[in-house]
C-alpha cells in the first residue's frame, strides 16, 4: 500500500515538473479567443457610456472587434494578463472602438 502511494506521489511530482518545463507558448491565445476578448472589452467599456444606444452597441462592438483583429497579425497572440490586454491589443481595440462609435 505504501509503495502505491509513494509511486503516485512521484508521478504527480514528475507531472508538475514537466508542466513547469513547458515553453512560454503556453501563455498564448488563439485568434478566436482574442477576438472574443476584444468584443468583451468593447461591450464592457461602451455599456458604461451614458446615452449609448444599447440596441446598436453589440453590432458596433462586433465591427470594432473585427477591425481591431485586422490590425493584428498571426494566429497566436500573447495572452492578456488578467483583464489587461497587451499594449498592442489595447491600442488596436481602442482605435477600433473610437471609429465604430464616432458620431456621424
Amino acid at each position: 500500500m505504501m509503495r502505491v502511494v509513494s509511486g503516485s506521489v512521484a508521478a504527480v511530482a514528475l507531472a508538475v515538473g514537466l508542466v513547469s518545463a513547458l515553453p512560454a507558448s503556453a501563455d498564448t491565445i488563439s485568434r478566436d479567443t482574442l477576438s472574443r476578448k476584444l468584443l468583451d472589452y468593447c461591450v464592457n467599456t461602451q455599456y458604461r457610456v451614458e446615452g449609448i444606444d444599447r440596441n446598436s452597441m453589440i453590432d458596433k462592438c462586433r465591427k470594432a472587434s473585427v477591425a481591431a483583429m485586422a490590425q493584428l497579425e498571426g494566429d497566436s497572440f500573447d495572452a492578456p494578463s488578467r483583464a489587461k490586454l497587451t499594449a498592442e491589443q489595447d491600442k488596436a481595440i481602442r482605435a477600433a472602438v473610437a471609429a465604430a462609435f464616432a458620431k456621424k
